[in-house]
């Protein structure tokens, strides 16, 4: 068959596949073709040369499939192409690229920051409320209604004022705004790399500017004396809840997070263990807690206001155990621990400390005296780095007796100290390694 052919039905239904991609001509028509894949899928095309004299190349621009595009619609669709090209010397396939280009460039900061934690959503990225409040309270007011390819330098640094501004007149404010302005443009920068990924933007606006942020690290470690205050006058001082969630975390030196979310399930009373699964910690690490005396109290105790709900430390505000338990409970919020401490810091008389230093303290006086830091570190749950197999799977129950160890020796400091009837009979650091040492827990 000639490759030259009138287009009608009952000749293009007739075309045959073979075993190479076939393009038929359209009798009286220059650059209109029917392309057939070997699959026997029929396609419209227009073959068209652009460039200047010097410099030609042939272009292809696919019409539509038949059937579902008429050779009627193709026809047209072929004659408007051919006006562009050769009356008014237009390129279609170039004005069909910079149009796609162009929609993909139209996203609004708004728009994509919708993509993005819907993309995070899916990759289950840990935190992501705290990226979509952020976005919400500064990035979106400044920047939302601009185009991704329009963001400056001088925006990102708009935002960062803003949080420095607002800081001045809160008194709470961490390091006035420096550490809210560090997590800020943190998660900014990762927006605008999820953008560069998909070519959207050429550059990341967040990478321009000198930041005014500033580390929200600490090293705050209470003293004896502090954590005697500590123990011995919290659960006067705030609703029983939320008194025992923070003796909890001391307790155990686990993060907020996890104790605000701790489960009925995840305690394995015939093991004295709390098993966290790897989607409930920050590192992603499977994390088996031995619970000491303490803690289990503390979880017994706590079972009067909780039990019928999922959560340990549900949020309730109960002064005494109720009749009737609820089981909607909600678990703590965010805020509870914090703005627990921050009002009675003035009763219990300790000077800027906040929930996660009750963690960290745990951890210094444990290795204080004698305990190796690798029990620390093992405790924290910190990651060192170890992504294999076999570190996160075969490995998961190796550590427990090394655990089990820093929760016992931490327990028996503890006592050492709370519960003296008054600060002057708490123990100095000398005295108090002597009796860990003829305790023989080291």
């Amino acid at each position: 068959m000639s490759n030259t052919i009138k287009f009608i039905d009952s000749i293009i239904r007739n075309l045959k596949p073979t075993d190479k991609r076939q393009s038929y001509w359209c009798n009286g028509c220059p650059g209109f073709c029917i392309r057939i894949t070997p699959t026997g899928t029929k396609t419209f095309a227009f073959k068209y040369m652009s460039g200047n004299l010097n410099k030609r190349k042939s272009c292809w621009i696919t019409i539509g499939k038949y059937p579902e595009w008429s050779i009627r619609k193709a026809r047209t669709e072929y004659g408007r192409l051919y006006e562009a090209v050769y009356e008014y010397g237009r390129d279609p396939k170039e004005e069909i690229k910079a149009e796609k280009e162009k929609q993909k460039s139209s996203y609004t900061v708004e728009e994509f920051i919708q993509y993005y934690l819907e993309f995070s959503r899916l990759k289950e990225k840990k935190y992501l409320c705290e990226e979509e409040r952020v976005f919400n309270l500064d990035v979106i007011p400044v920047i939302g209604n601009k185009n991704l390819h329009d963001v400056l330098p001088d925006d990102i640094d708009k935002i960062q004022r803003r949080i420095l501004n607002r800081a001045k007149k809160t008194k709470s404010a961490k390091r006035g705004g420096k550490s809210a302005v560090k997590n800020s443009l943190a998660y900014t920068r990762q927006f605008f790399n999820l953008a560069m990924k998909k070519k959207l933007i050429k550059s990341n606006p967040v990478l321009e500017i000198e930041s005014l942020g500033q580390s929200g690290s600490r090293d705050r470690v209470l003293n004896f004396e502090e954590i005697w205050k500590f123990w011995n006058r919290i659960e006067n001082l705030v609703p029983p809840v939320t008194a025992k969630a923070l003796k909890f975390e001391f307790a155990t030196m686990q993060r907020s997070k996890e104790v605000r979310n701790m489960l009925y399930s995840s305690y394995k009373e015939n093991e004295n263990v709390w098993h966290m699964k790897k989607e409930d910690t920050k590192n992603n690490k499977m994390h088996r807690v031995p619970l000491n005396d303490y803690a289990l109290s503390i979880i017994e105790s706590v079972s009067n206001y909780t039990s019928a709900s999922p959560y340990i430390f549900g949020a309730t505000r109960a002064k005494f155990p109720p009749k009737d338990k609820r089981e909607d409970l909600e678990p703590l919020s965010r805020f509870a621990l914090p703005q627990a401490i921050n009002r009675t810091r003035k009763e219990l008389e300790i000077d800027d400390f906040c929930p996660h230093d009750l963690r960290r303290t745990g951890a210094t006086w444990i290795t204080a005296v004698g305990l190796p830091k690798l029990y620390a570190r093992l405790m924290l749950n910190h990651s060192d780095g170890d992504r294999d197999v076999t570190g996160e799977v075969y490995v998961q129950y190796s550590y427990d007796f090394e655990k089990q160890r820093a929760a016992k020796v931490w327990e028996f400091i503890l006592d050492q100290i709370v519960t003296c009837k008054s600060i002057d009979e708490i123990p100095t650091l000398d005295k108090l390694r002597e009796r860990v040492r003829d305790s023989k827990l080291l």
